[in-house]
């Protein structure tokens, strides 16, 4: 069993990864055991600490001991985890009030500036919500100025930021599949192993064009461990669950690539044809 220390530390690595590679959605599945349960929890829990701006987080992740180090570990830096003398154009928030009760028609929402927001939705408080707050980086925050709730995906499609990932859990690795929460599923899957098909370099894959693209990862012993102890999955052939079943670092010289290094690895490779 890892120390705290080292499992803080490896949860941090992973959320770090996740930002520099733009990712959009990570999903923590466990394998279907108590151990392991427990461990996607906590992996979950830290993730989606480090993902929400700081200063929201006293008003939307509640207290936990797993959480006891996780202020040790290295901000995502991202754009949604803006200072508070900054202005862009979004901004993440959360619901303190109402202005004069229920029935205003708005609420109130703490976007990281010295000053409220008020916003032209009523809301329960501790909703998290992304505000549109204007391109004009000269104006300041009125009282009385009601600001607009949009898609948390709007910074990203109109202003090409990258606005964070969400966590989800999931109980084995069937689920991962079953519970997708996108309409039409994930486009394109690639499973990720050192007995997959070996490219020369990322550059050489062609994908199709994809609207969702899943990337899975295994334990210490690989995605085909996760496969067997899924009774879900009645498949002898761990490959056949995926588009593509890749070895993105053929040549290995140690005998296991961790899974925080085989984010790490698969995702710099896969670049080139991702982007």
């Amino acid at each position: 069993k890892q120390s705290d220390q080292l499992t803080a530390a490896l949860a941090g690595y992973l959320a770090r990864a996740m930002a520099i590679f733009r990712v959009d959605e990570v999903i923590v599945y466990n394998d279907k055991n108590q151990q392991s349960t427990q461990g996607a929890n906590y992996l979950s829990r830290m993730l989606q600490y480090l993902e929400t701006p700081q200063y929201l987080r006293r008003a939307l992740i509640p207290m936990h001991p797993s959480l006891r180090l996780a202020g040790l570990l290295p901000p995502l830096d991202a754009p949604h985890h803006p200072r508070q003398h900054e202005w862009i154009p979004w901004r993440e928030g959360a619901t303190v009030g109402r202005p004069n009760g229920s029935g205003s028609g708005s609420s109130i929402v703490n976007v990281g500036l010295a000053q409220n927001v008020k916003v032209n939705h009523e809301l329960s408080v501790g909703t998290r919500v992304t505000v549109h707050m204007g391109a004009d980086e000269n104006r300041s925050v009125s009282e009385e100025e009601v600001y607009d709730l949009v898609s948390p995906s709007q910074p990203r499609e109109q202003g090409g930021l990258y606005w964070g990932y969400t966590v989800r859990e999931a109980n084995g690795l069937s689920a991962v599949f079953s519970e997708c929460t996108y309409e039409d599923g994930y486009d394109f899957s690639i499973g990720t192993s050192e007995r997959g098909e070996a490219p020369a370099s990322g550059a050489d894959l062609k994908l199709p064009p994809f609207n969702h693209l899943l990337i899975v990862f295994g334990g210490l012993h690989g995605v085909e461990e996760s496969v067997s102890l899924d009774p879900e999955l009645e498949v002898e052939d761990a490959g056949c669950l995926f588009d593509l079943f890749l070895n993105t670092c053929p040549g290995q010289g140690s005998r296991t690539i961790r899974c925080e290094e085989a984010v790490l690895i698969s995702l710099a490779f896969l670049q080139p044809t991702i982007r």
